[in-house]
């Protein structure tokens, strides 16, 4: 059993995130109103940051190939 639990609830999968939300509960002095603020603003800063990644990964829709963003187009390199 003791194996089991181990391997299923020691994984950094499962404890960082346990461990990040105690420290800003910590931080915030257990405030539930506060911790779910930050919690949903950075929720809402990691899909808005998804979201437009996602759509600049994007093949461009008139056919011409998208250069990568490190091309600066003004030297040989």
């Amino acid at each position: 059993m003791r194996a089991l639990i181990e391997r299923q609830l020691y994984q950094p999968a499962v404890v960082l995130p346990l461990l990040v939300l105690m420290r800003l509960m910590v931080t915030l002095d257990f405030n539930l109103a506060q911790v779910t603020l930050v919690v949903v603003a950075k929720g809402s800063q990691y899909v808005f940051n998804m979201v437009f990644r996602h759509r600049d990964a994007r093949p461009a829709l008139s056919g011409a190939r998208s250069e990568p963003r490190g091309v600066c187009h003004r030297c040989h390199c």
